[in-house]
């Protein structure tokens, strides 16, 4: 069974993820490539929220193609350009992992802000490991 904990002993997460998971021996695991918010017609929304959506649905697409959905997350890392979109990011985050059934997964999580994306329309790009046993 995947083990997501925060331990007492630290102060406790920022927002809904978990400081550490323990994934099982014999688990399966997916690397999701870095996922931006990117439409499935190609286009992309000007709003950090729908771009923070859409890069987790990407995400779930990847996941549901191999029998696994959001629930499965162990770790996703976050690259921004700007702190100034920490609430959008939250709020799109919240869009979707808030739909997961059983509530929210908590991954571990890492937010990094950079100074460029590959395109300069995108405001995030987000990578992901999903285990499941």
């Amino acid at each position: 069974m995947i083990d997501r904990y925060s331990p007492d002993s630290m102060a406790p997460p920022f927002s809904p993820y978990s400081q550490g998971v323990e994934v099982p021996a014999g688990a399966r695991t997916i690397y999701v490539a870095g996922q931006v918010g990117v439409q499935p017609d190609g286009t992309v929304p000007e709003d950090m929220e729908e771009q923070t959506a859409q890069a987790f649905r990407n995400i779930q697409s990847v996941l549901l193609e191999k029998g696994m959905d959001l629930e499965d997350l162990v770790e996703t890392r976050t690259y921004m350009l700007s702190k100034d979109d920490i609430p959008g990011y939250r709020a799109g985050r919240a869009k979707v992992l808030g739909t997961v059934k059983g509530g929210a997964p908590r991954p571990a999580v890492a937010l990094i802000f950079v100074s460029a994306l590959a395109q300069p329309t995108w405001k995030i790009e987000i990578t992901a490991v999903a285990a499941k046993d």
